[in-house]
C-alpha cells in the first residue's frame, strides 16, 4: 500500500521520491500502485509535487531536480500557523564527505543486479546517521526493508513484500521485526474501471479509494479515506530533454537490506 502520509520528518520524502517508477505503460490502478510502491525509480517518470488535506489541515511537497534529471531537493510547506518551509537534500553514488550536516540529507546508491532493480539509501539528520534502506524489484515482486542505526535499533525495523498477481496487489508488512507484528493488505481493481482500485487494510478493516489519472504531462494518483485526501503528481520524463545518467551496475549487492521508516497515512 501507499507509503504516503503527513510526514514532516526525514523518512517521508525519500520514500515518495524513490517509489516513483514509470506508469506510462500502466493501464490498471493495481499495476500503478505496485510500481509506485516498489521503491525503485525507473527514470521514465518522476514526481513533481504532492498535496495532503486532513480535516482541512493542508501541506505540500515540491521536488526540485538537477540537469541530469536527478532529484536534488524537496521542499515541504504547511499552512499551519507559524510553520516554516523545510528542505530535504539528495546525493547520488557518493560518500559522507558531501554532507552539509544540516537538516535531512540522503545518500542514494545504485545496487542493481542483472535481473533486479535495487536502490540503497542512507539517511542523515543534522549530520547524524539515522539508518539505511534497501529496496529491490523484479517484474511482479518487490521487497523493502529498513534497519535503523544502532541507537535507534529498538524503534522500528521492518520489512515489506509486494506481490502483483492479475488485478490484485498483495501487501505483507512486518511492521516491527522485533515484535513480529504482521499485517496483510489487499489492493483490488475496480471491475468496471481500470483506473480505479480499493485498498483493504488488514489491521483496522479500513477501505481507501484510489484513482490513477493520466493527463497530457503524465499522471496523478489520488487516495481518499473519510476526511483524508492525498494526491501525487508525476511527469513523464521520456518527453524531457535533460541528459540521461548512465547507471553503472555494482559488482556485489549489499548483504544487508534496509528500509526507510515512513510515517504511513
Amino acid at each position: 500500500m501507499l507509503m504516503f502520509g503527513k510526514c514532516k520528518h526525514l523518512f517521508f520524502v525519500s520514500a515518495i521520491l524513490l517509489t516513483l517508477s514509470t506508469m506510462a505503460s500502466a493501464n490498471t490502478c493495481t499495476e500503478a500502485m505496485f510500481r509506485v510502491n516498489s521503491f525503485v525509480n525507473q527514470d521514465k517518470a518522476r514526481i513533481d509535487s504532492s498535496y495532503f488535506n486532513d480535516n482541512e489541515n493542508e501541506w505540500t511537497y515540491k521536488y526540485i531536480y538537477n540537469t541530469n534529471g536527478l532529484s536534488k531537493q524537496a521542499r515541504y510547506d504547511s499552512k499551519e500557523e507559524g510553520s516554516n518551509a523545510e528542505f530535504f537534500y539528495f546525493y547520488y553514488d557518493t560518500t559522507e564527505t558531501v554532507l552539509k550536516n544540516k537538516g535531512t540529507e540522503y545518500i542514494i546508491l545504485n545496487c542493481n543486479t542483472q535481473d533486479t532493480l535495487c536502490i540503497q539509501q542512507k539517511v542523515y539528520h543534522n549530520g547524524r546517521y539515522q539508518g539505511e534502506q534497501i529496496s529491490k524489484r523484479s517484474t511482479n515482486y518487490a521487497i523493502s526493508e529498513w534497519i535503523p542505526s544502532l541507537r535507534h535499533s529498538f524503534t522500528g525495523r521492518w520489512f515489506t513484500e509486494r506481490i502483483l498477481k492479475n488485478d490484485t496487489l498483495f501487501v505483507i508488512e512486518y511492521d516491527n521485526l522485533i515484535t513480529n507484528s504482521v499485517q496483510k493488505n489487499l489492493i483490488v481493481a475496480d471491475s468496471t474501471d481500470d483506473f480505479k482500485c480499493l485498498e483493504y487494510r488488514g489491521d483496522d478493516n479500513t477501505v481507501k479509494s484510489i484513482t490513477y489519472k493520466p493527463n497530457e504531462k503524465g499522471y496523478s494518483i489520488s487516495i481518499d479515506e473519510r476526511n483524508f485526501h492525498s494526491e501525487f503528481f508525476f511527469v513523464n520524463t521520456d518527453k524531457m530533454s535533460f541528459p540521461q545518467k548512465t547507471v553503472k551496475r555494482p559488482k556485489n549487492t549489499p548483504k544487508t537490506s534496509d528500509f526507510i521508516l515512513v510515517d504511513l497515512y
